[in-house]
């Protein structure tokens, strides 16, 4: 990527799908730049449509997950089965289970261990 002296530097770029359209197009997308040669400024978030800056700590991403999935998701991440979430919780199974759906749709990952780290990624806990 091209700075803004005009030197190129390298970017470490990672891209989530956060919604698309019933035909299957997207609709939205959030890109991740880590820019490695300006590590002081910290993580920033860049509208690609309009190429306006925004400092990530200036987010807020606590509202992704409900309270109930944040609890599921920590106890997956302290190696927890599903069964034993149940019983912790005092909940089903089903509902286990039901929440560990929402997260992974929510995160977009596909297993457990992505969703842990993206969420300890994301400062969620």
């Amino acid at each position: 990527m091209c700075d803004g002296y005009g030197k190129y530097v390298p970017v470490l770029h990672r891209m989530f799908y956060i919604a698309s359209q019933s035909n299957g197009s997207i609709w939205l997308a959030l890109c991740l730049y880590n820019l490695s040669t300006n590590t002081s400024s910290g993580n920033i978030i860049i509208n690609s449509v309009d190429g306006g800056i925004l400092e990530s700590e200036a987010q807020t991403t606590n509202n992704i997950l409900s309270s109930r999935e944040m609890e599921v998701l920590q106890l997956i991440d302290k190696g927890k089965m599903s069964k034993e979430i149940a019983s912790d919780l005092s909940i089903s199974i089903n509902t286990v289970n039901r929440h560990r759906q929402n997260i992974l749709e929510k995160l977009h990952v596909d297993n457990s261990i992505e969703a842990c780290r993206i969420a300890k990624g994301l400062k969620l806990f």
